[in-house]
């Protein structure tokens, strides 16, 4: 470090964005303790959709149209933060560091088997051109680019503007999303496995929606991948 990058980081030092604390690595985004939080979710699993609440017996796979899903993290605050702050705050770089984490996921316990074409959860052109980048796009290519999977950003087109999935209920996200998608007529996908990536994973309505989409043309297989199940 020279000397004017010593200076800035004793007169504006760098903090964890979860819990305000000094960070001594200026590269990092979380504190150590923060960093700490951030455990994969691979323990007792529904073997489908990956819900950790009703591994044993899930009561909500019977409407899924995806053939597995998994998410690396849990919900946790600091993955909350981390995801907000891409998002919203435009820390870009925050993609590298989630992808990384997934990459390491997928090395760990390879959940899926040999993929065709990863892609991202398309956003509308409108978003898109409002917040300036898809976080999932982000994600998704760093994410092949460690595999070695093929990437499409634009397999996938969001054909209808929806309102955010925020604040609905289950029945209006499925409502919200339905017919919101469609494949990008100058691709050929039957017969091919199928990674859509995401960054969370709440009520499953946008990825089935997509999936919904995926199955007309006769892939060999739907795989979702978020960063965390909410």
């Amino acid at each position: 470090m020279n000397f004017w990058q010593a200076f800035v980081s004793l007169i504006y030092p760098k903090i964890c964005l979860n819990c305000n604390t000094k960070i001594e690595d200026s590269s990092d985004f979380l504190c150590v303790n923060c960093q700490k939080e951030l455990t994969f979710l691979d323990d007792n699993l529904c073997p489908k959709c990956g819900s950790p609440q009703n591994a044993q017996n899930c009561k909500i796979c019977g409407n899924f149209h995806f053939t597995k899903a998994r998410s690396v993290f849990p919900f946790s605050k600091p993955v909350r933060t981390l995801i907000h702050y891409l998002k919203y705050d435009e820390f870009t770089k925050i993609a590298d560091l989630l992808a990384l984490y997934s990459y390491e996921y997928l090395q760990k316990y390879s959940p899926f088997p040999t993929i065709d074409i990863i892609c991202p959860v398309p956003l509308h052109k409108i978003r898109k051109r409002s917040r300036g980048f898809n976080q999932a796009e982000k994600i998704s290519s760093r994410i092949a680019s460690y595999m070695g999977w093929k990437h499409i950003p634009d397999l996938l087109l969001r054909k209808k503007y929806t309102s955010t999935q925020t604040k609905l209920s289950k029945k209006e996200r499925s409502a919200n999303v339905s017919n919101a998608f469609c494949l990008n007529s100058k691709y050929q996908i039957k017969n091919r496995a199928i990674l859509v990536v995401d960054d969370v994973f709440t009520t499953g309505s946008t990825v089935n929606a997509i999936s919904k989409v995926l199955e007309k043309y006769e892939v060999s297989g739907i795989y979702i991948l978020t960063i965390a199940r909410a």
